[in-house]
């Protein structure tokens, strides 16, 4: 039981990982494809607008299937497909970075989004049920220590990662194809851990 916890309170770390990072790509695309201010706003705002793509297929695949998909495979299994089809977003970054390509990058974006939306349908649920009721809250309250945790990380990392320095100071002279790295890294721990919770049948 605690194994699965620390692998679900991991998620959320991504969630506020990959969120906090996007404030990182926005001068660095902007400086390097020559955005217009209102272009590189879009790169907060495709990934969010994502979620409410995520939930609003979700529905419309319940609809017309007319049965729940996270009841029919489980917990576990719909938490992978979430994991794995954000890592299908991770990997949009590398023709986007070989490219120059800000619409890539915007459907990597967007991908990753849809990714999560699924996760935190499945992760928020799936961790009250780890354990007995009554500590339920407990177990969201750390989960959500954990997401700020990645939150306040992210950057930091990210900006080490491309710029070598825990500032942006240098983004002008940085080659723009090592933005490819930390989301390759990134989007292999979202295959590991999608293989983890395929074979691990919590929640059912």
């Amino acid at each position: 039981m605690q194994k699965s916890l620390v692998f679900i309170v991991s998620v959320f770390f991504f969630w506020g990982f990959v969120a906090a990072s996007n404030d990182i790509l926005i001068p660095v695309f902007k400086e390097h494809l020559q955005l217009e201010q209102w272009q590189s706003q879009m790169i907060a705002f495709a990934f969010y607008v994502a979620y409410t793509l995520g939930s609003l297929g979700y529905l419309l695949l319940n609809s017309i299937r007319k049965r729940d998909l996270i009841a029919e495979i489980g917990f576990g299994k719909a938490l992978s497909i979430g994991l794995w089809v954000s890592a299908l977003g991770t990997l949009l970054f590398i023709p986007a970075a070989n490219n120059g390509s800000f619409a890539l990058l915007l459907a990597g974006l967007i991908v990753v989004g849809i990714g999560f939306s699924l996760q935190q349908t499945v992760a928020n649920p799936l961790t009250i049920r780890l354990g007995t009721p009554e500590t339920g809250s407990q177990r969201l309250s750390l989960a959500g220590g954990i997401n700020n945790l990645g939150t306040t990380l992210g950057p930091l990392l990210l900006s080490f990662a491309i710029f070598g320095s825990a500032g942006g100071d240098a983004a002008p002279e940085m080659d723009i194809a090592a933005v490819k790295i930390p989301y390759i890294i990134l989007g292999a721990f979202f295959v590991l851990f999608g293989l983890i919770f395929w074979r691990n049948e919590m929640g059912k």
